[in-house]
């Protein structure tokens, strides 16, 4: 605001009462001529002035400053001067004065305001550093009013969300900004703000919306505005935290699936595997095949594709990598629905590059595993691993009332092939039976060789008339080889078969048994005989 004193007021008789007035305030008065002689003074009057004896001659820019309003009838109170830097004042004083023209002198009004310009000065100073660091901090600094539309929104949370100040100033916060599923609970922990009942101490995390529809997920911490007693809006400071959540769920899924290399167990390893890739990354299908020289090894890892109406043959959207080694080939197939929010790209590459990992060092795991589950001759299962696989069936057969069958196999006259013909033919005729056995069966039924020429195959799920079907289907494909072969031999073989029944024990030695006596029946009946036990098909 500018204030004028009118100089025509101002008589000679009012300067005595002037300088004793003034001398007890913060306001000095200086009468000088007009070369700036200083004639008089008021008691309080700066001595870097009064002491120099011409106020010109410190005071940067009075002289011009009155030569310019001389003919003036008013002047204004804002004028604002600096002292003249010099050795014996070599610190510059600010000084507000408002010189008044007297004849041929100069009646000059002063204060000496460095304080407060310093003070105003660094004011400024701050206000814009605060101003700055709002628009251009990388921070979410929103301002809302009581109904929850925008007053304020700072330059950053701008250029994040893609939006410009114009579209969005005045509008509500909640419309905009906060997905449709979660709007209504952000609102009511507004509305809690407001009315106040939550502590502001707390923070709160929520997910808002870009422009383009992103999702970006802030951490916020909120102030209340109060004017009278009475809250008129918010103020919200928002930290983005989706990075660290992304890398927070990344390395999350990556310990999970790391720890499972201390598994010494392969198949629960593999369950592990798929219950982390199931639940946390949303997988539906994830298989490895290993191709070498030798064979193709393949491990199911998840198969979810049943409950999508599909079979794996009709898998759509089928991601398939690829890693190749000196001595093999790993391949892995998957499928995922929807990647879960915080998983991304590099997620995804991290967990594949874990399985190829874990399906090199398995796969040399898995085939020593065979190798001491295997019978070398025939390549079928042995005795030792049979016996496993029978233990669980019983149990599995018991608790949920299911009919699995258990077969034992005499291979006909190995003996006399042996003495005859010679070791290597037996072996022949061990080597084809197996493969009869494998090719008469079904992948979950497991074949195995006992030692000599004694043979059992475990049917699950399979009562004995099924069991019937498939020892005769063997038998078929046996008297194929026989109608074919060249070789001076015939392959026959004997074989009894029943039922795991209720009162079987746990160990599986009763089920062998019966099994083992129904086979002895037939070897004693003239052999090339299969013989059920009609009295255990429940």
């Amino acid at each position: 605001m500018v204030v004028f004193i009118n100089t025509r007021e101002i008589f000679n008789e009012e300067l005595f009462q002037l300088f004793i007035s003034l001398s007890k305030s913060s306001i000095f008065l200086i009468l000088c001529d007009s070369n700036g002689n200083i004639l008089n003074y008021s008691d309080n009057a700066p001595e870097f002035i009064v002491k120099n004896r011409n106020i010109f001659d410190v005071v940067d820019g009075l002289k011009e400053f009155i030569e310019n309003i001389k003919y003036e009838s008013s002047v204004s109170l804002d004028n604002f001067f600096s002292t003249k830097k010099s050795k014996e004042l070599p610190i510059v004083e600010k000084l507000r004065l408002i010189p008044i023209i007297k004849k041929d002198n100069y009646l000059i009004l002063g204060e000496v305001v460095t304080q407060k310009v310093l003070i105003d000065e660094y004011i400024s100073e701050r206000l814009n550093t605060l101003n700055m660091y709002l628009e251009f901090a990388p921070v979410f600094f929103v301002v809302l009013n009581k109904e929850g539309n925008i007053d304020y929104i700072n330059s950053w949370a701008l250029r994040k969300t893609g939006y410009n100040f114009e579209e969005i100033i005045g509008k509500n916060w909640f419309e905009i900004f906060i997905p449709e599923d979660i709007r209504n609970k952000v609102f009511d922990v507004f509305k809690l703000i407001l009315d106040k009942k939550i502590e502001l101490a707390q923070t709160y995390e929520n997910e808002i919306l870009t422009k383009d529809g992103k999702f970006i997920t802030v951490l916020w911490e909120n102030k209340l505005l109060v004017k009278n007693n009475e809250p008129f809006g918010t103020i919200s400071v928002g930290v983005d935290v989706t990075d660290k959540k992304i890398k927070d769920f990344e390395g999350s899924v990556l310990f999970e699936l790391l720890n499972t290399f201390s598994e010494s167990d392969y198949q629960r390893a593999l369950k592990r595997i798929s219950a982390v890739l199931r639940k946390d990354c949303n997988f539906s299908f994830i298989k490895v095949e290993i191709i070498t020289s030798e064979e193709i090894h393949e491990s199911l890892i998840l198969d979810n594709t049943e409950y999508n109406k599909g079979a794996q043959e009709n898998l759509e959207g089928l991601n398939i990598y690829e890693k190749k080694t000196e001595d093999k080939t790993i391949r892995i197939y998957t499928k995922c629905e929807k990647l879960p929010k915080y998983a991304t790209e590099n997620c995804i590459k991290n967990v594949v590059n874990f399985l190829f990992s874990f399906a090199d060092k398995f796969y040399y795991v898995q085939k020593l595993e065979e190798a001491s589950f295997k019978d070398p001759l025939t390549g079928l299962y042995n005795r030792r691993y049979f016996m496993i696989m029978l233990k669980n069936e019983i149990r599995r057969a018991k608790r949920y009332g299911t009919k699995s069958s258990v077969m034992m196999i005499d291979l006909d006259g190995l003996k006399q092939i042996n003495d005859t013909f010679g070791h290597d033919k037996g072996d022949l005729a061990i080597k084809t039976l197996a493969q009869a056995m494998i090719s008469s069966t079904r992948v979950t039924d497991v074949c195995a060789r006992f030692g000599g020429d004694e043979f059992a195959i475990l049917l699950p799920q399979t009562p004995v008339d099924k069991a019937q079907v498939i020892v005769y289907r063997l038998k078929e494909t046996l008297e194929k080889f026989n109608s074919e072969s060249t070789e001076k031999f015939k392959i026959h073989f004997s074989a009894g078969i029943t039922s795991i029944i209720k009162a079987d024990d746990d160990e599986g030695i009763n089920t062998l048994k019966r099994a083992d006596e129904l086979l002895y029946k037939a070897k004693s009946l003239g052999k090339n005989l299969i013989i059920i036990d009609n009295l255990y098909n429940e």
